[in-house]
């Protein structure tokens, strides 16, 4: 078998289905740091990624879809310490090459990274609404509105 050529084949070599793979192309292309972790593609991506972990042997990594200290440290021990700036594709490929070299993974290995990932931002405290942060922009407008109304009166 070859190895995968384009960023469907990727996604495919990691168990997502050719559906999901439409939707996650775009992200192969940006790096895991710059990336929404609350996204539906981000999480898909990172739940199969998991479970490639999994497979490979990190038997401490959550199938959750968040970029946790357990899935840091196996991305960490496949890739490298530079796998928050690698971009989806290169993590994936890495993986997949690390497969097909017969690599195993060896269980817990969380000192590997000393400090957890970074995955909210500033306003990571308001609970997810569909629409994200466009939602709360829209509702602070209409807030707004409704009392410069009132003060005009």
């Amino acid at each position: 078998m070859t190895a995968p050529s384009n960023a469907r084949e990727l996604l495919t070599s990691i168990g997502i289905g050719n559906f999901n793979a439409t939707m996650m192309i775009p992200y192969m292309f940006i790096a895991p740091a710059t990336t929404d972790p609350k996204s539906a593609q981000t999480i898909l991506m990172v739940q199969a990624i998991q479970q490639a972990l999994f497979d490979l042997g990190a038997v401490d990594v959550p199938l959750s879809g968040r970029l946790d200290v357990p899935t840091a440290t196996a991305l960490a021990s496949i890739v490298g310490p530079d796998w928050e700036r690698t971009t989806w594709g290169g993590n994936i490929g890495k993986i997949i090459a690390f497969r097909r070299a017969g690599g195993r993974l060896k269980g817990a290995v969380s000192d590997v990274v000393s400090s957890p990932v970074a995955v909210g931002g500033p306003l990571d405290f308001l609970p997810d609404v569909p629409g994200g942060l466009i939602t709360y922009g829209v509702v602070g407008y209409l807030v707004y509105r409704h009392f410069t109304r009132k003060a005009r009166s």
